[in-house]
């Protein structure tokens, strides 16, 4: 694991704190790189392990704490907040960033990209313009269009107006009790509940300082503003129809409707044309299946996808 230079966010006041995964054993050759998007309210440390796995078996990896999030933030203040000018854009940009910094490390290799959650809806809005720069994508913890991002958003741009650092405390908790609402078996009384099947994983995101804080008027404004874009039903048209994309999910992630939702996406990208797309559904799991007792089996499975699409090049 690697972390010397600095890079700067592109709204030129952060550094985005990062690091790069390299193999253990030097003689270990990389045959292809993956950028690791994080989620809302979590960042880049909690993917460490997984990050390490795969590069023992030859893939580079990047993970990076985004705007408002983990140790690219100044202060507590900045938790769930993006930036006051043009934060959907700059974390577009960040992506773009990173994947080039990751690139120049290892410049004749396929390069790969995953978003989890929120940071699969960032990786969407990337891909309309950059899949190019891109052998294959990873949507994991992914939604399908959601009707209630077409409300809450002109609620949410007045109120990131008037208080943009002012904490949503309604918001974060109504979104808890109705993903929570979802769940057959709650396994845990944590309002995290939702995250997943193992309680120990629950409790160690509500232990971890830098994981479930509250977003910002100005968090929820750039996360419904990335969704509207990210989720709607033509989001992928200008992404060649050959580019694979991996979806991944708990069969009962209330993110994705309990499996349904993103059986939806993949049916709706079948009937557009895309000819690489794999559904990868993990009976149990919830929304974090990196996170879940049987998360080998993910670790697993997202390397072979990698590897059968390193192959072609």
């Amino acid at each position: 694991m690697i972390n010397t230079e600095q890079i700067t966010s592109s709204d030129n006041i952060h550094y985005l704190h990062h690091n790069f995964f390299e193999p253990s054993d030097n003689t270990t050759a990389i045959n292809a790189t993956l950028l690791i998007v994080h989620g809302m309210a979590e960042h880049s440390r909690r993917y460490a392990e997984f990050a390490q796995f795969l590069a023992d078996h030859g893939i580079a990896v990047a993970t990076y704490d985004q705007l408002g999030h983990g140790q690219t933030i100044k202060s507590a203040d900045d938790l769930g907040f993006f930036a006051e000018e043009h934060p959907v854009q700059s974390l577009l940009k960040d992506v773009i960033i990173m994947a080039d910094s990751l690139k120049a490390r290892h410049p004749n290799v396929p390069h790969f990209i995953m978003g989890h959650s929120m940071g699969s809806f960032i990786v969407r809005n990337v891909l309309k313009h950059h899949a190019r720069n891109f052998n294959g994508a990873i949507l994991m913890g992914t939604a399908d269009a959601n009707p209630l991002t077409k409300v809450l958003l002109p609620v949410n741009k007045v109120l990131a107006k008037a208080a943009p650092k002012k904490k949503n405390t309604l918001l974060a908790n109504t979104m808890n009790k109705v993903l929570n609402s979802k769940l057959n078996n709650r396994t845990s009384s944590s309002p995290f509940a939702w995250l997943n099947e193992d309680p120990a994983a629950v409790e160690a995101y509500e232990a971890d300082p830098l994981t479930g804080f509250e977003f910002t008027n100005n968090g929820f404004m750039t996360l419904f503003t990335l969704m509207e874009a990210g989720l709607n039903k033509n989001w992928a048209t200008t992404i060649t129809k050959n580019f694979p994309m991996l979806l991944v999910s708990g069969e009962n992630d209330p993110i994705g409707d309990m499996g349904k939702g993103i059986r939806k996406i993949a049916s709706r990208l079948e009937k557009q044309n895309f000819s690489n797309i794999t559904l990868q559904l993990y009976p149990h799991m919830r929304h974090e299946p990196l996170h879940e007792q049987n998360k080998e089996q993910v670790y697993q499975d997202i390397l072979d996808w990698i590897n059968s699409n390193t192959s072609a090049h």
